[in-house]
């Protein structure tokens, strides 16, 4: 047994159960395979789906064209990765989907190697990684349009498996791992930097782990991190209003009120958010364990100790943000560094107060089975069903027939689109033209060589009337006195739509 009570014998033998429940008692890998069974199925159905492009998915195709150290409001670890995917295979949705299902994959990897640094039993591990399918932000949300929300999910988990593993056998790879995640999670989402903040605090308040913060090696973590966030974070000081005003201007609602009702609001955002993403894990393990239900809340240890001061700790952080910097609206999803260990953290509190949580798995599977095919069926249900219901999604937009209208009438050698969404889906459809989004100038991109005859210049209208694009050409484009074509108008249906209701596009070419 450790020293928490909790069994740590490798060599559990799988019950009787079900066929699926005894293969995932063998705990990490056939966990991580059954997983990667379920995010080929989530591919499959994104690709089974028109190949339109969703809003975070365009940004990703458009963003694709060049590597910066910056590129606005978030910051690029998950737009490096794409573009790594995109050298390797080419411009395509199989391109933009594979990164998120690939990370979202090995966050729950790296969970169960944190969970087996706490219980090294094969049954718990598996529980453990499972059970964050009760997130709704790491479960359902990804399945809709996320990108470096999924990035900053991976580094969390690997954050937590560098830090138990440090806490329980520290050694050189332990503090490597953390500088990994550390730098990771900050590339990946700027509100991730209050986790290892709260972590000190936390591991300051043991006074055995304290001296884990004092180890010579812990300047190994400081390099690795340093040295992963450096590039980006000397474009961030000539940047800095480019990348705080798209997240200040999501986290502050228009007509917000000031003084104590904005704090008092901010408050209550805070709580809903914190209600919604763990309130069903909550919810499942407290009707799954009501007898230990009670004692579960007296339980402590030292791991429920550690993380319930890093959670508390981290959400005190949000709400100093709060004050200062007079936010109004808080969402579930900028939570998910600090929340993320909330499974594991229940887990460790009912398995110390009596449950079997090993046993436990084969009636959590239907739960689990559930959940897997429920998220699933949203994105797809609406997409399908749009023309019925007049709830159409961006994969409904028939950009199929916009490229080959186009393509019929020429190659251009360069595409101005009006808007990251459109400009990601020329992006896709040209895989081999320059695409440039006027509201998101690139310095020196494109590269001059393509700035030649015909360039097709492209932007959304919404109403009968076809006007001149609404925005500026760019100067090297107008530098080079191209004549513009009369401007002329697309109009098709939307896919799987009434045959009514579809998508306008405006556009002219300039030769």
């Amino acid at each position: 047994m450790d020293r928490d009570g909790g069994f740590v014998d490798l060599r559990e033998r799988p019950g009787q159960g079900s066929r699926l429940a005894n293969f995932l008692s063998g705990g990490l890998w056939p966990a991580t395979l059954f997983l990667g069974v379920y995010f080929v199925a989530s591919i499959a159905t994104r690709l089974a789906l028109p190949h339109s492009l969703t809003l975070d998915e365009a940004e990703q195709s458009l963003f694709s064209q060049y590597w910066l150290a910056g590129y606005g409001p978030q910051p690029p670890f998950y737009n490096w990765v794409q573009n790594a995917f995109v050298s390797i295979m080419g411009i395509s949705l199989l391109a933009l989907t594979l990164p998120k299902f690939v990370m979202l994959l090995l966050c729950y990897f790296f969970f169960g190697l944190a969970a087996r640094e706490i219980d090294g039993r094969a049954g718990f591990v598996a529980m453990a990684m499972l059970s964050l399918l009760l997130l709704p932000q790491v479960s359902y949300m990804p399945q809709q349009d996320l990108t470096h929300t999924v990035a900053v999910l991976m580094a969390t988990s690997l954050f937590f498996y560098g830090l138990f593993r440090t806490l329980a056998r520290p050694d050189w790879m332990g503090y490597a791992l953390l500088g990994l995640a550390i730098g990771i999670g900050t590339i990946s989402k700027y509100n991730f930097v209050l986790l290892p903040a709260a972590t000190v605090v936390a591991v300051f308040a043991d006074r055995e782990w304290r001296a884990r913060l004092f180890d010579v090696r812990i300047l190994l973590t400081a390099a690795i991190s340093v040295t992963i966030i450096m590039p980006h974070a000397l474009w961030l000081l000539g940047n800095l209003d480019l990348a705080t005003k798209g997240t200040i201007s999501k986290m502050v609602e228009a007509n917000a009120p000031h003084g104590i009702a904005r704090i008092a609001r901010a408050l209550g955002s805070l709580a809903l958010a914190c209600l919604a993403f763990g309130a069903l894990a909550l919810v499942v393990f407290a009707v799954a364990f009501k007898k230990q239900f009670r004692p579960a809340l007296k339980m402590s240890t030292r791991w429920t100790r550690l993380l319930g001061i890093m959670m508390l700790v981290s959400l005190l952080g949000v709400v100093l943000v709060i004050l200062l910097a007079g936010t109004t609206k808080i969402t579930e999803r900028w939570l998910d560094p600090y929340l993320l260990v909330l499974p594991l953290y229940l887990l460790v509190k009912f398995r110390g107060a009596g449950a079997d949580i090993v046993a436990s798995l084969k009636r959590f599977l239907p739960v689990f089975l559930t959940i897997m095919a429920i998220t699933l069926i949203p994105l797809a249900a609406k997409t399908v069903t749009a023309g019925m219901t007049g709830s159409y999604t961006r994969i409904n937009y028939p950009f199929t027939l916009v490229a080959e209208t186009l393509k019929a009438e020429g190659q251009p050698s360069l595409i101005i689109a009006g808007g990251t969404h459109l400009g990601g889906n020329m992006r896709l459809r040209f895989p081999g033209t320059p695409v440039v989004d006027p509201g998101r100038p690139i310095a020196g991109f494109p590269p001059l060589d393509s700035l030649k005859s015909p360039i097709l210049v492209i932007w959304p209208i919404n109403s009968d009337t076809v006007q001149q694009p609404p925005f500026a050409l760019p100067p090297e484009v107008s530098a080079l006195g191209l004549t513009a074509s009369p401007v002329q108008s697309l109009s098709f249906p939307h896919e799987y739509g009434d045959g009514r209701t579809g998508l306008k596009l405006g556009y002219l070419w300039l030769r």
